[in-house]
């Protein structure tokens, strides 16, 4: 999942709400909505090693004073531990929006935490063997194991033990789980040619 653009067109939306400039900072990179001013922009990256090196070191929302402009700075909790992120919002804000930056801070969590978690099933599959992968994809298509024997030219009980060996990998004890833990992440990719019929009921 690609979520620069999303990220950008939620940040949008709630500016124009709150009639202020936000900034996510997101490990190493700004983020700036698709509507930010280019002297928001121009600020920040004039000043990044200096603002980077001051809001990673906050642990609780804290307003700051960088030249002539106040920004809250708000650390959100991901849950993971691959992602460091704070929310800048040019202070003050009128305290009516408040339930806005709330609403925003809770969007851009469940963003971040649902690329992360397909980052992870990725990282998963990536350790299969080439022929384990190419049997995960038959699985996700609805391939039973006779059709997967006649697809890659094995016999029934080869492919079998390679099944097996997909299931422990992947931490899975049955098709169904299989297909309901990863199939969101190929369907819309295709990247191996793979989905060319409705998976099959098992």
């Amino acid at each position: 999942m690609d979520c620069t653009n999303l990220f950008k067109t939620t940040i949008c939306c709630f500016e124009q709400q709150i009639n202020r400039p936000i900034v996510l900072v997101l490990n190493d990179s700004f983020i700036f909505s698709s509507c930010s001013s280019e002297d928001v922009k121009y600020f920040f990256y004039k000043n990044e090693s200096m603002i980077k090196r001051h809001i990673f070191s906050m642990s609780e929302t804290t307003i700051v004073r960088y030249d002539s402009t106040s920004w809250i700075v708000y650390p959100i909790q991901t849950g993971t531990n691959h992602s460091s992120v704070r929310l800048l919002i040019s202070h003050p804000y009128h305290p009516d929006n408040h339930m806005y930056v709330e609403c925003l801070i809770e969007i851009l969590t469940l963003i971040i935490q649902k690329k992360y978690s397909e980052q992870q099933l990725a990282q998963e599959v990536e350790q299969l063997s080439e022929r384990e992968r190419q049997i995960f994809f038959l699985l996700l298509k609805g391939y039973s194991n006779q059709e997967i024997a006649n697809e890659l030219v094995l016999s029934k009980h080869t492919i079998k033990n390679h099944i097996n060996h997909v299931f422990q990998k992947l931490d899975v004890k049955r098709r169904s789980q299989l297909i309901a833990k990863f199939s969101h992440l190929y369907h819309s990719g295709d990247r191996h040619g793979y989905f060319c019929r409705e998976t099959t009921d098992f």
